[in-house]
């Protein structure tokens, strides 16, 4: 079996850009090290090649050398050079061949007298560099390859300097100059490496310092993060993420409190049923057997009832953002619900009126569906038997704007003004009405109406008394 190279995999990989593979480093500190290093590298390049390019073909830089060394050396020489070197035989023998010095190395110069060669370097030819003794530059051809000279006499045109540089001189100095100005470049590049590294390191220790105090916190430490030594660019994102643990420790001591709230409603009508039960069972007579069965059927509904509206309590906390709302005929809910508690009302002699318009409104069904149930339902279990419940749902105005008013009023008890502040707070009920209830439909009330912008307004009931909800859907 033979296996075929993935070579879809290889192309792609071979594609990455030197882009992709910077952004795959996610460190901060690496990226802006990276970047600066590579801006300097860049930078550093430019400048070596166009020093390079400019040493090259600038003419202007060698001839300059070239023509100030041939008049330093001529304006050396003694002024009586022709008797210096006139003794007999003198001019007759070699010419003299200075020391190789270290800064003649990229140079050749010869001096002649009288038409002979009387000082020469070392690198010089024996022939003269530039055969015409005239003043001035010319490119000779001298061994094949193309030297730059220059030549000038003195007043009496007897002593002549001849100053000229071969290819090989040429690039020995150019080489030596790219030595030096690489030597003094890669200084340039590790200092500010190392500048550069540093400041990042400094200025992301307090991030890091940050990071180590999340790590040690625990699980469901809430407490702000500290953000006064952040950098400034930083501090925006600490911020908002303190707001976000604000809201997350709201949350969540929310949630604590339901918890026990919620732990200490279901112990009590659990210790009930229990307790209906065991009469049940202890029973001497179908009588008290069938009254301790009534009493355990009420128990079971009491405690079905708390049980559905803390799901729905929970179900409401975790309901999604408002954005998500649609338009809803808010009319046919309402339908839907009474007819859902008409048979329940008709067994205790109550009687709902109903009354109507297409009411659209922006929102989510579940939670209105939620909101309307617990409004009904406490209107009819306060009411008591024989009762009468009015429900409306029409259009409103407003403060100059056009709404849909839901109203439910009932002629019960009602409630004491002093208490419409506490009604809506959770598992609070209003004591000595002698209905059953958990404090939590309102509550529910409350927060769905928040969720929907609409307001809520409470007062007397039907006739003057009971107690009547009004809320208001912009």
């Amino acid at each position: 079996m033979t296996v075929r190279p993935n070579l879809d995999a290889a192309a792609s990989a071979s594609t990455i850009t030197p882009r992709a593979r910077v952004r795959r480093i996610k460190s901060l500190r690496m990226r802006l090290l990276l970047a600066l290093s590579l801006t300097i590298v860049f930078f550093w390049v430019i400048l070596l090649v166009g020093w390079q390019i400019i040493a090259t073909r600038d003419k202007t830089v060698w001839d300059e050398s070239l023509q100030q060394i041939a008049l330093l050396t001529l304006a050396s020489l003694p002024a009586d050079v022709e008797g210096v070197f006139a003794h007999p035989g003198q001019l007759a023998q070699a010419p003299r061949v200075m020391p190789n010095a270290e800064a003649e190395k990229d140079i050749s110069f010869q001096i002649w007298l009288n038409g002979q060669a009387i000082v020469r370097s070392p690198d010089a030819p024996t022939t003269p560099l530039k055969p015409d003794f005239v003043d001035g530059f010319a490119n000779e051809n001298i061994g094949g390859d193309v030297w730059r000279t220059y030549s000038i006499g003195d007043a009496s045109r007897k002593v002549f300097v001849q100053i000229g540089k071969s290819p090989k001189q040429r690039a020995s100095q150019m080489f030596y100059g790219l030595r030096k100005a690489g030597f003094v470049s890669l200084l340039l590049l590790i200092l500010p490496g190392i500048a550069i590294w540093w400041v990042t390191r400094w200025s992301f220790a307090p991030i890091d310092t940050l990071r180590e105090l999340i790590g040690r916190r625990k699980p469901l430490d809430l407490t702000p993060l500290p953000d006064a030594e952040l950098p400034t660019e930083v501090q925006p994102l600490v911020e908002s993420f303190n707001a976000q643990l604000k809201q997350l420790d709201a949350a969540v001591q929310n949630e604590r409190r339901f918890i026990a709230d919620a732990a200490h409603e279901l112990r009590t009508p659990l210790a009930v049923l229990a307790a209906h039960a065991q009469v049940a069972l202890r029973a001497g007579s179908v009588e008290e057997k069938n009254e301790a069965l009534l009493r355990l059927s009420a128990g079971v509904e009491r405690s079905a009832r708390l049980s559905e509206q803390l799901l729905d309590l929970a179900r409401v906390d975790a309901a999604k953002s408002a954005l998500e709302h649609t338009q809803i005929d808010l009319s046919e809910i309402v339908v839907l619900i009474v007819r859902d508690f008409e048979p329940g009302a008709r067994q205790r002699r109550q009687s709902i009126v109903l009354e109507t318009d297409a009411a659209i409104v922006n929102g989510d069904v579940d939670e209105l569906g939620i909101l309307l149930r617990n409004v009904l339902d406490n209107a009819l279990r306060y009411s008591g038997d024989g009762g009468h419940v009015a429900v409306t749902c029409k259009h409103a105005m407003r403060n100059g704007a056009i709404g849909v008013n839901l109203s439910v009023a009932d002629d019960g008890p009602g409630v004491p003004s002093g208490e419409y502040a506490r009604i809506f707070d959770r598992f609070y009920r209003v004591m000595g009405n002698g209905a059953r209830g958990s404090g939590i439909g309102l509550s529910l009330v409350a927060r769905i109406a928040a969720s929907h912008g609409a307001t809520i307004e409470i007062g007397p009931g039907l006739r003057g008394r009971g107690f009547g909800i009004r809320i208001w859907f912009p």
